[in-house]
């Protein structure tokens, strides 16, 4: 399987979302994964430490051989001045300051490739057309300006899987991969890929304690203790600030769908996203296009596609290809 990563990282960031890291490193213990690029994203955390993260991973797995590439430092079209304020202050609370503290900086020799992460998305769907998977685990702002960039991408490209979304999750107005920029998300929903979308209703049903982490520190390798030693201050986090056991395993469960298909049950249905409203805007939403005469008479829609959506999950079998892949 030849797979591009488009991610953004924040492994080692006090109050950042540790899954992307989680989800590099399953691909790079994964033998049926040619992981032939890493691109980044502005998103969980600024682009450049999301370069800095990527990179990390690498030189503990060994893979300095995987290029990381450059991409968007902003949204197509909207400000991210209001997420990056509210993403960005967490690092400030002092309980992450705490638990944060005593993490080094992993420092690394290994330095980004020149070329910007949009340009390097086409160059390598359009050297092997038909055969290369783009996991897309940030925004979507690199891959819909791939598209933009040639048309031909959507069309060359394997498939697409995205983590990102929420669909039928009560009192959630907004997931941060698909509102940090909405325009990206339209985009990549309407456009002719082949696409899985493995949402929040999902990824939020998986997780990883404290205990299962302790299987990592049993395994004396460079990854497995860099993932320990970053995972773990973000359960503790989450514990102490929503009381949750364990940390959403967001993004790893993307790839895992990729692995091991039975690890997720899919539907079709048609989908997009809000791009106004006051409350709206960056809302996922996704309907039965077999049966759409009723939203004709509301609002004309577009011609919709059929997208794979992830609507329940086999929390074991996942849990158990993580672990066993990490620590093997």
């Amino acid at each position: 399987m030849r797979l591009i990563i488009d991610a953004d990282p924040g492994n080692g960031i006090a109050g950042s979302d540790v899954d992307d890291g989680l989800a590099i490193a399953l691909a790079l213990r994964s033998p049926e994964v040619e992981l032939l690029a890493v691109t980044v994203v502005s998103g969980n955390v600024p682009v450049d430490r999301g370069v800095q993260g990527a990179l990390e991973i690498l030189d503990a797995a060994g893979a300095g051989h995987v290029p990381v590439h450059r991409g968007s430092e902003r949204p197509l079209l909207q400000d991210p001045r209001p997420w990056r304020a509210l993403l960005d202050a967490r690092r400030d609370e002092p309980a992450a300051q705490q638990l944060w503290g005593a993490l080094s900086s992993g420092a690394t020799a290994l330095s980004p490739r020149p070329e910007p992460a949009a340009q390097v998305l086409v160059d390598l769907v359009a050297a092997h057309p038909g055969e290369v998977t783009v996991l897309a685990i940030g925004p979507l702002t690199n891959v819909a300006t791939a598209m933009l960039l040639d048309p031909q991408f959507a069309v060359n490209v394997h498939r697409i899987v995205w983590m990102g979304g929420a669909f039928e999750l009560p009192d959630v107005l907004q997931e941060l991969n698909a509102a940090y920029d909405p325009e990206a998300a339209h985009i990549v929903l309407t456009s002719a890929a082949p696409l899985l979308v493995v949402p929040l209703d999902v990824t939020l049903r998986t997780y990883l304690r404290l205990e299962e982490l302790d299987r990592l520190d049993a395994v004396d390798a460079p990854l497995t203790r860099y993932l320990s030693r970053t995972v773990r201050p973000w359960v503790m986090w989450l514990a102490a600030r929503f009381g949750r056991d364990g940390c959403p395993l967001h993004d790893p469960l993307a790839l895992a769908a990729l692995l091991d298909p039975e690890v997720v049950r899919t539907r079709l249905r048609a989908a997009d996203i809000e791009l106004s409203g006051r409350l709206t805007r960056g809302r996922t939403v996704a309907w039965d296009a077999t049966n759409d005469e009723l939203l004709h008479v509301v609002v004309p829609l577009h011609d919709a596609r059929p997208v794979e959506i992830a609507y329940d999950v086999d929390h074991d079998r996942f849990t158990s290809l993580l672990l066993d892949r990490l620590t093997r």
